[in-house]
Order: C-alpha cells, then sequence, then structure tokens
C-alpha cells in the first residue's frame, strides 16, 4: 500500500496505528468531519485577535510602504531625457566609490 513506503505505515506507528486499519476509510472520514464541525461550532463571533503594539506599527509601516512609490519618478523621467538627448554623463569614480562602501558593510 502506499502508506506503508519506508516502514511509516498503519502498523508502525503505535498504539493508537489502528484508525486506518481497522476501521472501513468511510467512518473514519466521518470522524473527522464530526471533528471539523465541532471545532467549527467552537468558533464564537465574539472571539477576537488582538495585535502586540510592534505588531501594529509593524502592520501601519507595511501600509505605508504599499502606498509609497518604490523609486522616485521625476528622477526617472529627468535621467530618460538626458539620457535621449546624449547628455548622460557616468561617472565611474563615483560609482567606483558606492560599489567599495557597499562591500564594507
Amino acid at each position: 500500500m502506499a502508506n506503508e513506503i519506508n516502514g511509516f505505515g498503519p502498523r508502525n506507528l503505535g498504539p493508537n496505528a489502528s484508525v486506518d486499519s481497522s476501521r472501513g476509510r468511510a467512518e473514519a472520514k466521518g470522524d473527522l468531519q464530526r471533528s471539523a464541525d465541532s471545532a467549527q461550532a467552537a468558533i464564537k463571533e465574539d472571539d477576537a485577535v488582538t495585535l502586540s503594539k510592534g505588531a501594529t506599527q509593524l502592520q501601519g509601516l507595511s501600509e505605508g510602504l504599499t502606498d509609497a512609490a518604490p523609486f522616485d519618478q521625476a528622477k526617472v523621467d529627468r535621467i530618460k531625457t538626458l539620457i535621449s538627448q546624449g547628455e548622460y554623463q557616468i561617472d565611474s569614480d563615483k560609482i567606483a566609490e558606492r560599489l567599495r562602501a557597499f562591500e564594507s558593510l
């Protein structure tokens, strides 16, 4: 059987292993359904979740980040214009310095 691969079938799981082997699968499924129904009934309308102060702050920060643009569109437009006009100058010394500073972090 598929559930006996690598020796982990119902016979090798200990005293509670008889769930599938001693009862029919339909009966086991019925037990699972009753168990799920009782868990659902245990959920009340007055149940509530309370976030900690740190979680509330983190939630506020993440909402603020989703509202903000991920980049400066005006700067992108300015650079595009300079490139299209052939006037954009690349400062290789500045790039090298920033890479060096990043690597030293």
